[in-house]
């Protein structure tokens, strides 16, 4: 053999090893620890989901699943987190229906279609509206004919401009033609004391926040803005039961990577959450919480979210919401 084809030969099983080394990489997946960013504060149901997640996916692939919360700017920090680092499987985002509508309400430097690889939805679930006992109206009904009869004088509180139980209340007070004013809070936890205390009159939450202070008396709870009514909840009825036609909102949590993850790692990840969800404790631990464990596969989920980016910028614009409100 000449020299000329043993140097082709050599290239090509060169070129051969250095293509075969990120599917040999991603063979040995994960093997160091991965990062589970949340982006709100502690104490939210998005944390207990991640946790209540990261557990099983740590048992699953020998490695720690590590939950960090970087709260701030509606979940915008926390996300570009997300978006910024290594896409290669070892940072993964617990993300919302807020990660849609945020685009739409200030300029941001990520996209939740372009920017971000969607693994799997993990649960979804209806507010509850609760008002402090000293708030006008024993239900539904007489809250929303006082807040008519007294524009403005009602308030809610929120964890955040953007997030999902923003938009949930925003879009029923469209549907109920009342004006309620928002007052945005930095967490679930501030917005809770703030109602607890009389601070506000109402909160639009996910159930596992308020239900302890409902059971206590310390809330009233009006309505809940599923389809159906709530499993903890069945003494309460939906915002549909009590006259408001055609008005249901429900949230989700899921699991998102960096866009540039290899798609390998995703359809790993996936199968595993997949897999977790529908485990009889993990179903038990996010029904505790008010939730209805979904999972999707990855098309699926990345399909809700581009169809919610449509919505959410049309609710958005109708109701001229703006980052301050």
């Amino acid at each position: 053999m000449t020299l000329r084809p043993l140097i082709h030969l050599a290239a090509c099983c060169g070129l051969a090893l250095l293509c075969g080394a990120p599917a040999l990489a991603q063979s040995n997946y994960p093997s160091r620890p991965i990062h589970f960013i949340v982006p709100f504060p502690p104490g939210g149901g998005a944390e207990s989901t991640a946790r209540i997640i990261a557990i099983k996916l740590s048992e699953s692939v020998n490695q720690p699943v590590v939950v960090e919360t970087r709260a701030g700017a509606g979940g915008n920090i926390g996300t570009e987190t997300v978006v910024n680092a290594a896409p290669d499987g070892y940072t993964i985002l617990l993300n919302t229906n807020g990660s849609a509508a945020q685009p739409h309400l200030q300029k941001l430097s990520w996209d939740p279609i372009r920017d971000l690889a969607p693994i799997s939805l993990v649960a979804t679930y209806s507010l509850v509206i609760a008002a402090h006992p000293s708030t006008p109206g024993k239900t539904l009904a007489e809250m929303v004919a006082y807040a008519k009869a007294n524009p403005g004088k009602l308030t809610y509180g929120s964890s955040g401009t953007g997030g999902p139980l923003h938009l949930g209340a925003e879009m029923f007070k469209k549907a109920a033609g009342v004006d309620i004013l928002h007052v945005p809070y930095k967490g679930n936890a501030p917005a809770t004391l703030a109602i607890l205390s009389g601070e506000v009159n109402l909160t639009f939450d996910s159930l596992v926040g308020p239900l302890p202070n409902i059971r206590a008396g310390k809330l009233r709870a009006l309505a809940t803005t599923g389809t159906k009514r709530a499993t903890m909840l069945p003494e309460v009825p939906t915002v549909i039961e009590t006259g408001i036609a055609n008005f249901s909102y429900e949230s989700w949590n899921g699991i998102s990577a960096p866009a540039a993850t290899p798609k390998e790692i995703v359809q790993r990840l996936n199968a595993e959450v997949v897999r977790i969800v529908a485990m009889p404790e993990v179903r038990r631990q996010l029904g505790g919480l008010g939730y209805e464990p979904v999972s999707t596969t990855t098309a699926q989920f990345a399909e809700r979210i581009a169809a919610e980016y449509q919505r959410y910028g049309r609710v958005i614009k109708e109701l001229n919401l703006k980052p301050d409100q």
